[in-house]
């Protein structure tokens, strides 16, 4: 028996990402509490209302402007951070060298 033309329909749904305005959901609602951070925890001051406004209106649209270039930017970026430490890029500087000779014991 042949397989090659069984096909299975898939929801868009379960692989398009989950967003909050054109945005990630996350860095939306982290957006939204130093947002109001900003308006309650400072009060009414002209220069927090203008910071608030302008972290609204600039950093939500850099936001979606992000999530249109890559969707789980946030989601990668958190899983690189938590691994950096376990997969350093270099050697550190009191790291032993390697053998030179697979049967060298001596460092």
């Amino acid at each position: 028996m042949s397989e090659t033309g069984l096909k299975t329909p898939l929801h868009p749904s379960l692989v398009r990402p989950i967003l909050l305005a054109g945005a990630e959901r996350e860095l939306v609602l982290i957006n939204a509490v130093v947002i109001a951070v900003l308006v309650l925890g400072i009060g009414p001051h002209p220069l927090s209302l203008l910071t608030a406004a302008l972290l609204a209106t600039v950093g939500h649209s850099g936001l979606v402007l992000a999530a249109r270039y890559d969707s789980q930017m946030w989601r990668v970026y958190s899983r690189h951070v938590v691994h950096r430490t376990y997969y350093p890029a270099r050697a550190l500087y009191g790291a032993p060298l390697p053998p030179i000779h697979p049967f060298n014991t001596t460092h």
